[in-house]
């Protein structure tokens, strides 16, 4: 099982995987799941889990994401609002459902990213993008 972090942009084709992986530094792949048009985000092109430290907790309310990747995954959101309108994020565990959605600031969603505090199973909902 692995660990799976996507966005989504309110609107497609306006930020390209390339784009988003020079502004983070992470890698990027364009999917077509949680929705449409989705980018998965990792370090080496696989699974979610590089992204993760060595005590993350696939059943905690919050993922406990490595410090280097923060601030880059921070930039490819805040570049997703800009040019995108907005965009969902969310990071879920392979299988599991995600078990509730809200509609934030993207200073919200920024302070999480950048605090490590993402919560697992949640549905970040920010600008123009609509409910999952």
């Amino acid at each position: 099982m692995c660990l799976e972090l996507y966005a989504v942009p309110a609107t497609e084709g306006h930020v390209g995987a390339e784009r988003l992986e020079r502004v983070s530094g992470l890698r990027v792949r364009k999917y077509h799941r949680p929705d449409e048009g989705a980018f998965h985000f990792s370090r080496d092109g696989g699974c979610s889990c590089s992204l993760m430290t060595d005590a993350a907790d696939w059943k905690a309310p919050m993922w406990a994401l490595a410090p280097d990747v923060l601030a880059g995954l921070a930039a490819a959101l805040q570049l997703l609002h800009e040019e995108a309108g907005g965009f969902t994020f969310q990071a879920t565990w392979i299988g599991d459902t995600p078990e509730a959605r809200e509609r934030v600031a993207l200073r919200d969603v920024l302070n999480d990213v950048r605090e490590n505090r993402v919560k697992n199973k949640f549905v970040y909902v920010v600008g123009k993008a609509r409910l999952p």
